[in-house]
């Protein structure tokens, strides 16, 4: 029996293994348990880590509170994880009361409505608060080849350090000095201890896995659909043309959008 924990790359790996193992005629049972804390996992309701990776980006978030209130036109910059999805920044944004702007890979911005709703926000509560996900604002550097890591991964310019800055520059230009502090928690979102929910969420996926293998199963991952343990296909858990990402027309969006009270910052349109 053969069990892997992970995300898409993992799944892939798993998948072929036992495509190799059935080829082999070899008597193995392949079986998966999604984690991954970007939540971009198909077909699942949620991946078991997610929700610890949101409360440990809260505290981080509440940390650049501090740093950008004690300062003089402070503005908090926290960059989380997330190269294609933003659900870690999503959740982390409404779940701590405090970011004034959130932005995710799934929606570009224009960098000059950025700057003005950081200078109007300054303006109206004193400071500004932005989270960002790492994969955001891609459309700002096209053309830029940084190579990959060796997951085999493109490695991203650091858009924190881009966005700092750009508005510190932005509004320098106009004669106004705004104090940016930016924050990076990199791996600390990720390397906590699961908090309960999760704890319970991992175990009872574990078990399903379990049950499935002695059951004889193999090629699936064990999930949680529509609040239901099932076992799900590797092979479609792995179709490249299935994509799970924030849709900037859903619900849950708008909500963050009316949470944070952030303008419209997409580019215009292109006559």
């Amino acid at each position: 029996q053969v069990y892997v924990v992970g995300g898409d790359g993992t799944h892939q790996g798993a998948n072929a293994i036992s495509k190799e193992a059935a080829k082999r005629k070899i008597a193995m049972t392949v079986c998966g348990v999604p984690k991954t804390i970007d939540n971009d996992v198909a077909f699942i309701d949620k991946s078991f880590g997610f929700d610890t990776a949101v409360s440990e980006a809260v505290k981080v978030i509440n940390c650049a509170l501090i740093e950008a209130t004690d300062s003089y036109n402070g503005v908090g910059i926290v960059k989380l994880m997330g190269r294609e999805a933003g659900f870690v920044a999503l959740y982390a944004t409404m779940a701590s009361n405090n970011v004034d702007i959130c932005l995710i890979p799934e929606v570009g911005f224009d960098l000059d409505k950025l700057c003005q709703a950081v200078g109007d926000t300054i303006d109206r509560n004193g400071h500004c608060l932005i989270v960002v996900a790492e994969g955001a604002g891609s459309e700002h550097f096209t053309g830029v080849d940084l190579g990959k890591d060796p997951s085999g991964n493109k490695r991203l310019p650091d858009v924190g350090l881009w966005l700092k800055e750009q508005t510190k520059n932005w509004w320098k230009q106009k004669g106004r000095d705004i104090e940016v502090r930016y924050i990076d928690p990199s791996y600390q979102v990720r390397s906590v201890p699961a908090i309960a929910s999760d704890a319970i969420y991992c175990s009872h996926l574990g078990s399903t896995a379990v049950h499935g293998a002695m059951s004889g199963y193999t090629g699936f991952s064990a999930g949680r659909v529509n609040q239901r343990y099932v076992y799900i296909p590797i092979t479609e858990m792995c179709n490249p043309e299935i994509k799970v990402r924030v849709d900037p027309a859903s619900r849950v969006y708008n909500r963050m959008v009316v949470h944070t009270g952030q303008p419209d910052m997409t580019s215009d349109p292109k006559e």
